[in-house]
């Protein structure tokens, strides 16, 4: 199989996931699937980003939806979860967009690296009589667009919405993300340093945090060594009626390795390789994502995964099946 037919592969089993997952969430689109699993809302819009590229509706909509909800998101954790220049003009080009569309946003985005313009809509052109200004401050040019106004609030009965339950009874907050980790991935315990990774606030902030839940009982803490761990108590089943879902992934991490995967798939100079540059390009790819592999838990031999494109074409279709 060609690098390009995996590409349209990942892209078009992404652009489902996510219609699904933001179908749960109030975006206007029309999905049967109900998720178990609470998900991480900014680790899940900036993977929406990425794919929204080539799937402009997609992109539009979650758009609308924003503006609905934006008193349910933080910015601030939109930029901690973005780990290279490409996150990172993705999500100012949208916090401008924010400022523009919406009176009582305030955040400014922050400036762009200066990079000649280029097209927002993969398969699109430079040639947009209005390109939106948040957009190309960025490098991007994006037409102007108008949000649709379809989005609705989300369910928090849905156990997809469980991270904007806590927000509403904690705030957007440290505090409400450390809940969310502790409540929702499948572990009995973490330690600051991996409640630092699963939300993306410091240490020291999470430390401070799950202390202050400690201490009205609603996490348990104990110290191993010089290690301080956390787990949830069992009174939040009965304070919110509901405990979250475990079996909850690493979103961010999973997130970040899937966001890598398809804008090397999509860098047009891999279509031109050799075979073994071309899996050379693949090894260099999955060395770069390993620590995050590592810390979901998901084991992958560089060397077996690069053998021949077929095998990598075979790890990548295996490593989909987090968002089935």
């Amino acid at each position: 199989m060609s690098i390009s037919q995996l590409r349209d592969d990942v892209r078009e089993e992404l652009v489902d996931f996510l219609w699904d997952e933001w179908g749960q969430m109030g975006v206007s689109a029309s999905t049967s699937r109900r998720d178990s699993w609470a998900t991480d809302p900014e680790a899940l819009l900036l993977l929406t980003f990425e794919v929204g590229r080539g799937e402009p509706r997609l992109f539009e909509e979650v758009l609308d939806w924003m503006l609905v909800n934006e008193r349910l998101l933080s910015v601030q954790r939109l930029r901690n979860l973005a780990v290279d220049d490409a996150d990172r003009a993705l999500v100012e080009a949208v916090v401008g967009w924010l400022g523009e569309n919406h009176p009582r946003f305030r955040l400014a985005p922050r400036p762009g690296n200066g990079d000649s313009p280029r097209p927002f809509f993969r398969g699109g052109g430079l040639k947009v009589s209005d390109p939106d200004p948040a957009f190309l401050a960025q490098g991007f040019v994006k037409p102007r667009s108008k949000p649709s106004g379809k989005s609705q609030a989300p369910d928090l009965a849905l156990p997809i919405n469980f991270a904007f339950r806590l927000r509403m009874l904690m705030g957007v907050s440290v505090r409400a993300e450390v809940a969310r980790a502790l409540l929702t991935i499948d572990t009995p315990w973490m330690n600051a340093q991996a409640l630092a990774e699963s939300t993306a606030y410091t240490k020291r902030n999470v430390r401070e945090a799950a202390t202050s839940l400690a201490s009205v009982g609603l996490v348990r803490d104990w110290t191993v060594g010089n290690e301080n761990r956390f787990g949830a108590s069992d009174r939040w089943a009965d304070f919110l009626a509901v405990g979250g879902s475990r079996g909850s992934k690493d979103w961010p991490q999973l997130f970040r390795v899937l966001r890598q995967i398809l804008r090397w798939l999509d860098d047009p100079t891999n279509r031109s390789l050799s075979d073994y540059m071309l899996l050379s390009g693949a090894r260099t790819l999955l060395e770069g994502v390993g620590p995050d592999l590592r810390f979901a838990g998901i084991a992958a031999n560089v060397a077996d995964a690069t053998r021949d494109f077929a095998s990598f074409e075979s790890f990548v279709r295996d490593f989909l099946s987090v968002v089935r």
